[in-house]
């Protein structure tokens, strides 16, 4: 900020109210979403990092591979304590018209019908009792690597049965792997294709 002692003031109070959003064991879909995205991006290390609002992927390769990151919890923060009930999660993956990316600094729409992320990390945590649903616990969550060749053509959304038939749940310990092992060939990228 400027310098002046209320500007910094004010600005550390805001990074720790900001900072408490996502210190819940519970939390919304929307702080849930980006903390599952950080998660998997400081989880995969070097070489990854996290793309912009506006991008129509959440972390990308240095090689060029793109990674779209979708997740759902079983427990919602809407929930009574004991009002969970078993919740049985679909994930998005519709097919789309184009995406937004960055071209310098601005932002620009690119007309590519399809799904523009080379991969795809479906993120499930389906602990759904109150004491111990712990969302910010790396290990509650399982995770399915997709390649996004591999997910069905034009279909909509796509829930665990779907899932278990094309890729194997892992942990958070077995996530880099069984990432590296899905990723397509640095010649077999999107970004290699043109596809902006």
């Amino acid at each position: 900020m400027n310098g002046d002692p209320r500007s910094a003031t004010l600005q550390q109070r805001i990074l720790t109210t900001i900072m408490r959003r996502y210190d819940r064991p519970i939390m919304n879909n929307v702080d849930r979403a980006r903390y599952v995205e950080c998660l998997v991006a400081l989880t995969l290390g070097e070489g990854w990092e996290l793309t912009g609002d506006w991008a129509a992927w959440d972390c990308q390769q240095k090689s060029g591979a793109r990674l779209e990151v979708k997740q759902a919890a079983a427990r919602q923060s809407w929930h009574r304590e004991t009002s969970a009930g078993n919740r049985s999660p679909r994930f998005d993956i519709k097919p789309r018209t184009g995406y937004w990316m960055q071209d310098g600094c601005q932002w620009v729409w690119v007309n590519k019908p399809g799904r523009p992320a080379d991969l795809y990390v479906f993120a499930w945590h389906d602990e759904n009792r109150h004491e111990h649903a712990e969302q910010r616990d790396a290990d509650q969550w399982r995770f399915f690597v997709v390649a996004e060749q591999d997910l069905p053509k034009e279909q909509k959304s796509i829930g665990l049965t779907g899932l278990n038939k094309i890729a194997c749940p892992c942990l958070i310990k077995e996530l880099r792997n069984a990432v590296e092992g899905a990723c397509p060939a640095p010649e077999a990228l999107k970004a290699a294709f043109g596809h902006a």
